[in-house]
């Protein structure tokens, strides 16, 4: 006699994981990756969903749950040209907002390392270079030797 097993599955929304539950009280927990759509796809459905098309339309057109066309047009009505962000697509404010700490870091930086060339140009400029004439004893090493066969 073979025994069939039954599992009863309940998502755990919070995690994104799926617990199972056998008929004799065992207890299974598994990952099931969350299903991402493109921004394209849910600002076109809502887009026919605004041009009057019905839900259940929409949703066979495009192979989507209903509920989930009704969780989209949530957000879609809250947020309008603004829903749907995606995780590469954040609201220019919030990227604003974390890209100001860093620009101030490096203004900062670059004002210290003009300061530290401008004093190190100035003390380049203060100090005198040697002076050296043409012909001197202080030109070169070769200049005070003499060539064979040449009259100086």
């Amino acid at each position: 006699m073979r025994m069939r097993l039954h599992w009863d599955s309940k998502k755990l929304s919070s995690t994104g994981a799926t617990e199972l539950w056998g008929l004799s009280g065992e207890r299974r927990t598994m990952l099931v990756p969350r299903q991402q759509y493109p921004r394209e796809l849910k600002i076109t459905t809502m887009r026919e969903l605004d041009w009057g098309r019905s839900m259940a339309e929409v949703a066979r057109m495009y192979q989507l749950s209903p509920k989930r066309l009704e969780t989209w047009r949530g957000e879609w009505r809250a947020k309008g040209e603004l829903a749907f962000p995606g995780q590469g697509a954040r609201p220019q404010a919030k990227l604003d907002a974390e890209r100001i700490p860093e620009l101030e870091r490096k203004i900062g930086q670059q004002a210290m390392e003009i300061d530290f060339l401008k004093k190190a140009l100035r003390r380049f400029r203060e100090q005198v270079p040697p002076a050296v004439g043409n012909g001197g004893t202080n030109s070169t090493s070769k200049s005070g030797k003499r060539r064979k066969g040449k009259v100086q």
